[in-house]
C-alpha cells in the first residue's frame, strides 16, 4: 500500500485529507448511500409492480378489440329536414335510437383476420349482464360468450384454473366457469348448480364447471365464461350474433397501427391494449415522474453535502495547499486533488447504496402483504433490473463529481502567498 501510494502521490495527500476528518467523509459516503439505496428501491418496486400489472394485463385481456362503437348523441330530426339557417327547432327529451351492438358479417371478418399473418389468434366474444343466483345469494356479473378453447389460445384460461377443467365447458352444453371472487361472493363450489338470468328475463341453469383466478381483482369479482351459444340463448338472438372480435398478435408492440388499419378496413371501433388501459397507464405516468424527482432531489442534496464537507476541508487545509505549491505542484494538481476526494465518496457511497438498496428490496420482496387493487398479488413485485443499478451508480458518481469541481477549482486558485501572509 505504501509503495501503491509513494508512486501517487496525488492519491496519498487525498487519502489522508479524507481520513483526517472521518466524521464528515462518513456522512457524505451516507448521504450518497442512502440516495442510491432510495432510487433501486423506488425505482424496482414501481417498475417492478408496473411490469406485473402490464404482463397481467396483455395476458388476460385482447390485444385489440373490434367492437360495434354506438353512438350516444345524434342529431336532431328536424334539424336533419331544415333549413337552420331561418328557424330555430327544438325537441324535447329526445331518445337515443336503439342500435344494435352486434357486429355485421362478424365471423367473416374474423376469418378474415385469422388468415392475417401478424395474428396469432381470434376469437368471438359476446358480451352481456346478467344476475346468477345460487339459493338465497345472488350477484351481478358480466357473462362472456365466448368459444372456449378459441379464448384459451388467446388468454390461457386452462393456466389461470384454480379447480375444474377446461374440457367440460366443451362437453357440457350448460357449463360456466366463475371469476374466483364472483363464486367466492355465491358462495359457489365446483359442479354447484346456479341460476343465470338476462336483461331480457331469459333464466338458464348452469353447472358451475371451472372457477378462474386471473389476479386482476375486477375481472376475478364480476367475471363468468358460458358458450357463445348459451350468451345467444340468454339474449334470445341468433347463432349468427356477437358483439365483440377479440385478437392477440405476434407482436404486441404493433397494436396500434394494425388497430388503425382494421379501423379503416372494417368501418368497425378497433381499439388496441394500451388505449383500452389509458387512464392506468397516465397514473402510471405520474407515479414515475413523482418518484424521480424525489430520488433526483435525494441525490442532489447528497451533492450538496459533498460540497459543503469538500469546501470545509479546503479551508481547514489552505496551508498544506499553500505547501504543495510552493513544492511545485500545480493548479491542475490541486484540483485532480480534490476531484479524487469527491470521486472516492461517490464511488464508496455508491456501491454501498447499490448493496443496501439490493437487500432492502430481496426483504421486503418477501413479506407477505395480500395486496388488493388493480391485480392481486401476495407479494411486492420487485424489478431487480440490473440497468437500474448502473443508473443509479452513474448517477450517484456524477452528482458528486459535479459537486466536488467546484471546491477543487476554487482550491486550485488559491495564491500560496495570501494564504501564508493571511495566517
Amino acid at each position: 500500500m505504501k509503495q501503491f501510494f509513494a508512486q501517487r502521490p496525488l492519491l496519498r495527500i487525498a487519502w489522508v485529507h479524507l481520513f483526517s476528518k472521518k466524521r464528515q467523509t462518513i456522512v457524505a459516503m451516507l448521504g450518497v448511500m442512502f440516495g442510491v439505496t432510495v432510487f433501486i428501491f423506488q425505482a424496482g418496486l414501481l417498475t417492478g409492480l408496473q411490469t406485473y400489472f402490464i404482463e397481467k394485463t396483455v395476458n388476460t385481456t385482447a390485444h385489440l378489440h373490434i367492437f360495434n362503437d354506438v353512438r350516444t348523441s345524434r342529431p336532431q330530426v328536424l334539424d336533419l329536414n331544415s333549413d337552420t339557417s331561418s328557424t330555430w327547432n327544438v325537441v324535447r327529451n329526445q331518445k337515443p335510437r336503439d342500435e344494435e351492438r352486434r357486429l355485421r358479417n362478424g365471423y367473416q371478418i374474423l376469418r378474415d383476420i385469422e388468415r392475417d399473418p401478424r395474428v396469432e389468434g381470434v376469437a368471438p366474444y359476446l358480451g352481456l349482464q346478467g344476475i346468477l343466483r345460487y339459493g338465497m345469494s345472488q350477484q351481478a356479473a358480466t357473462l362472456a360468450g365466448v368459444e372456449i378453447l378459441r379464448e384459451d389460445q388467446l388468454f390461457h384460461i386452462k393456466d389461470n384454473l384454480v379447480s375444474g377443467q377446461l374440457q367440460r365447458m366443451e362437453t357440457l352444453p350448460n357449463g360456466i366457469i366463475l371469476g374466483f371472487g364472483l363464486a367466492d361472493k355465491l358462495g359457489v363450489r365446483l359442479d354447484d348448480n346456479i341460476t343465470v338470468i338476462s336483461s331480457k328475463g331469459v333464466a338458464l341453469e348452469m353447472k358451475v364447471v371451472g372457477i378462474s383466478k386471473t389476479g386482476i381483482t375486477l375481472q376475478d369479482n364480476t367475471r363468468a365464461y358460458v358458450s357463445i351459444r348459451n350468451a345467444q340463448r340468454l339474449l334470445q338472438q341468433s347463432a349468427a350474433y356477437i358483439t365483440d372480435i377479440n385478437v392477440r398478435l405476434r407482436d404486441v408492440d404493433i397494436a396500434q397501427s394494425v388497430a388503425t388499419e382494421y379501423s379503416s378496413l372494417y368501418r368497425y371501433k378497433a381499439e388496441d391494449w394500451k388505449a383500452a388501459n389509458a387512464n392506468i397507464f397516465g397514473i402510471f405516468r405520474i407515479q414515475n415522474l413523482t418518484v424521480s424527482f424525489v430520488i433526483i432531489s435525494i441525490l442532489v442534496v447528497s451533492g450538496f453535502g459533498i460540497f459543503n464537507i469538500l469546501m470545509t476541508i479546503i479551508y481547514e487545509k489552505m496551508p498544506d495547499i499553500a505547501i504543495l505549491k510552493a513544492m511545485g505542484y500545480r493548479d491542475g494538481d490541486i484540483r485532480v486533488i480534490f476531484l479524487i476526494e469527491s470521486i472516492a465518496i461517490g464511488s464508496t457511497g455508491g456501491l454501498l447504496g447499490l448493496l443496501l438498496g439490493f437487500i432492502a428490496s430481496k426483504i421486503v420482496g418477501m413479506i407477505p402483504l395480500n395486496i388488493q387493487g388493480f391485480v392481486s398479488v401476495q407479494y411486492l413485485i420487485i424489478n431487480f433490473n440490473p440497468l437500474f443499478y448502473l443508473a443509479a451508480f452513474c448517477f450517484a458518481l456524477t452528482a458528486t463529481t459535479v459537486a466536488g469541481y467546484f471546491p477543487a477549482r476554487k482550491a486550485a486558485r488559491f495564491d500560496p502567498v495570501e494564504i501564508i501572509r493571511s495566517r
